[in-house]
């Protein structure tokens, strides 16, 4: 289920909802063809900003303003109760290099790398080094470039980049060279809609599987501690 829904991404983003469309090569090896009517373009010329978080460890204090990390945008809403804070003189010193605001998109480029997420919430907050911000022009939208970080082929040009390197750590370089397929921008809110509505339906379906997995796994327990203990 997990390789569909990813398969259902990579398709929408790469080759569009329309199958009868008119295609290109794309004159990138890996991305094959697209829509003749797509832009193929590095992600720098289709984005304002590319900035990284607070390169030191701030001072953390019991309340003030949330600092996110990598573990903080790894599930589909922020825990409130695990994440840090920072004193808001500290907040107000980094958002001046790199201020984060609803609309824009949080990429995750240490340990666990390219995780994707719209911040789709108004509150106040820092980052930390491990994450990135990008900030879209008009001609991209950040939930169509949300879609396309957890596609197949953006994990294809992370992979190459992580063999060639022992430390796994995104460089913002890298990132602004990612090769995207753009759709006009009336299409991206099309394809957005289309795979909210099926990614909700394998959510859910994966969901049922990995219940009747953990059922089946503690079913599976109790007949051997039956077996081996003589009931």
């Amino acid at each position: 289920l997990k390789e569909k829904r990813q398969a259902v991404i990579s398709h929408a983003v790469t080759k569009g909802l329309n199958p009868d469309a008119p295609m290109k090569d794309s004159g990138v090896e890996w991305l094959g063809e697209v829509p003749e009517h797509w832009k193929v373009a590095k992600l720098k010329f289709y984005t304002n900003q590319i900035v990284d978080g607070a390169h030191f460890t701030p001072t953390y204090t019991d309340k003030g303003i949330p600092f996110l990390r990598v573990t903080d945008i790894h599930n589909d809403s922020i825990d409130m109760n695990s994440i840090k804070y920072i004193p808001r003189h500290e907040h107000e010193a980094l958002i001046k290099r790199c201020n984060p605001q609803k609309g824009d998109l949080l990429l995750s480029k240490n340990g666990t790398i390219g995780i994707p997420k719209v911040i789709d919430w108004e509150w106040e907050f820092s980052i930390f080094v491990s994450l990135c911000l990008i900030k879209f022009k008009e001609t991209l939208t950040s939930h169509y470039a949300e879609y396309f970080f957890k596609s197949h082929e953006i994990k294809e040009q992370i992979s190459g980049l992580v063999k060639q390197s022992t430390v796994i750590n995104l460089h913002l370089d890298k990132i602004q060279n990612f090769w995207f397929a753009i759709p006009p921008v009336s299409e991206q809110h099309e394809t957005v809609n289309v795979l909210n509505t099926k990614i909700e339906k394998f959510d859910g379906l994966i969901g049922k599987a990995e219940k009747a997995i953990q059922l089946m796994q503690e079913r599976r327990t109790a007949l051997i501690s039956a077996a081996v203990t003589g009931k």
